[in-house]
């Protein structure tokens, strides 16, 4: 009878140890879940991305510096991250450039001519049509209309390009990088640029942007004053308010401008589009009217700042460009444009070796940028109406004045010089 109590209780203690490891094991797993699930306080949406994005770094914003996609990093500092998920963003987020997507962006099939060019130097309408939208005019001007009626609510250090700059939050809800020039030179330069893209029908490409007078003992200010005493802005600057935009990521030359140390940039031409795939040449599309934008404004700090590195870095052109960014919905997003104008027509000796060349690289053009083009040489009022649109757009216009005479006339002559070369792209493509 002992034996048999012994030899009971002995099978009783042997389920109680199965049954114990059995919720040990399940509570193993549930802590794993655990560890990959929501944080405390988390939302089921966050969760969700960091999961998605697992091995990645977080989505990139302003001044993300770029890994070629499909290649090793040359360096620590590039991060191998390619663009995030679409499906993984939150709805308000996708697309905040532009309303349009293209096929491919929405996952369906890219349909492409089967020529995309038509005339010889102009895109085809089907391409042109791929080119995803970006910002739209309607919500651009809600966004102005909201940005110079919002108060300042925060203003943080980080994520805008220089230590002077700040990542303002805004009472609607809203944010967006303030810049605040080196000289008031650089703030006008930004905003001209901004009107001149409007004048060049390429707008959309670039973040709204509105003036604002610093003025931390009332109105739009007074809410920051004490973040205001550490930013060393002098009282009354104005500055730049560029709406912030989520989820960008970094953006490399495509291969006809991707120079090495002492090889000169080939002209991008129809007969050079061969084998390239739809994606390729909707960005070159874009490519060609940013080229163009870069040259009439003499800006150094894009593709130019790449050129010039090229004398230390042979493969730089590989790298992220500066000041370009790609959003969600594959449309590039032409950034801080201060260094255009007024800043880049004073240095143009220094600067221009670098532009021409660039400008030479491209004989294939949007129609519609090359007639606007081409009016604006007709007529030689390309600084009058750009001091139209400026006043007209810009309550603060008169603040920062405009370019000097003789900028004006620079800017007609970058304007002229721009039109004889489209004119020569399409007499050099006529004769093949």
């Amino acid at each position: 009878m002992r034996r048999a109590g012994l030899a009971g209780l002995g099978s009783v203690a042997v389920l109680w140890l199965l049954a114990l490891a059995s919720l040990l094991g399940l509570w193993s797993e549930r802590l794993a879940a655990g560890g990959r699930g929501s944080r405390p306080g988390e939302a089921a949406g966050e969760s969700g991305r960091r999961l998605g994005l697992a091995g990645q770094a977080a989505p990139k914003t302003f001044r993300a510096l770029l890994t070629l996609p499909g290649q090793p990093p040359d360096g620590a500092s590039e991060s191998g991250q390619g663009p995030p998920p679409r499906a993984l963003l939150p709805p308000r987020a996708r697309p905040a450039v532009g309303g349009v997507e293209t096929a491919a962006a929405m996952g369906g099939p890219e349909r492409l001519p089967a020529s995309p060019v038509r005339g010889g130097i102009f895109w085809s309408r089907a391409l042109e049509a791929q080119v995803p939208r970006g910002f739209p005019a309607d919500e651009t001007a809600s966004w102005l209309r909201a940005a110079r009626a919002a108060r300042v609510v925060s203003l943080e250090r980080g994520g805008c390009g220089r230590s002077s700059n700040r990542l303002a939050r805004l009472s609607d809800g809203s944010r967006a990088c303030v810049r605040y020039g080196i000289n008031p030179e650089q703030i006008q330069g930004e905003a001209l640029s901004y009107h001149l893209a409007e004048l060049l029908g390429i707008q959309e490409r670039l973040p709204p942007l509105a003036l604002s007078r610093v003025e931390p003992r009332g109105g739009q200010w007074a809410q920051v004053r004490e973040e205001l005493r550490g930013s060393h802005w002098a009282e009354g600057a104005v500055v730049s308010l560029a709406r912030w935009v989520d989820n960008l990521t970094d953006v490399v030359a495509p291969a006809p401008w991707r120079a090495e140390a002492g090889r000169r940039l080939q002209p991008l031409a129809a007969g050079e589009l061969r084998g390239l795939a739809p994606a390729q040449l909707v960005e070159l599309v874009q490519w060609s009217d940013l080229i163009l934008f870069d040259y009439l404004t003499a800006n150094f700090d894009r593709l130019v700042s790449n050129l010039f590195s090229l004398q230390w870095d042979p493969r730089v052109m590989h790298r992220a460009t500066s000041n370009l960014l790609r959003a969600p919905n594959g449309g590039l997003v032409f950034l801080d444009n201060e260094a255009g104008l007024g800043h880049g027509y004073r240095l143009l000796a220094m600067w221009d070796k670098y532009n021409e060349p660039l400008l030479r690289s491209v004989c294939l053009f949007r129609e519609a940028t090359a007639q606007r083009l081409r009016e604006l040489h007709r007529l030689r009022n390309a600084a009058a109406e750009l001091r139209r649109l400026y006043r007209t757009r810009e309550p603060l216009a008169e603040t920062l004045g405009f370019l000097s005479d003789q900028q004006a006339q620079l800017l007609q002559d970058r304007v002229d010089l721009v039109h004889r070369h489209i004119v020569h792209c399409k007499a050099k493509a006529a004769s093949l």
